[in-house]
């Protein structure tokens, strides 16, 4: 029995249904990234850089996500 190994990335299929839980996904990507940053700080500018991007980023779609779901619920 031969296993087909991908080499190249697959498509995320995603469910998400609601404003909640994509903020808790995007929240912890941002986490995520801003972790990478910190320990990125005094190594390697360029992903320091990258990572502080990718989590404003998704820090501000999360409070975004939020402030939609009390607004119009």
């Amino acid at each position: 029995m031969a296993y087909k190994f991908k080499f190249f990335a697959q498509p995320v299929i995603s469910n998400i249904r609601t404003f909640c839980e994509a903020a808790l996904v995007e929240f912890t990507i941002g986490l995520i990234c801003a972790v990478f940053a910190y320990a990125s700080y005094g190594v390697f500018i360029h992903l320091f850089v990258a990572c502080v991007v990718i989590s404003i980023a998704c820090f501000c779609l999360s409070i975004y996500n939020l402030y939609s779901l009390f607004y119009y619920s």
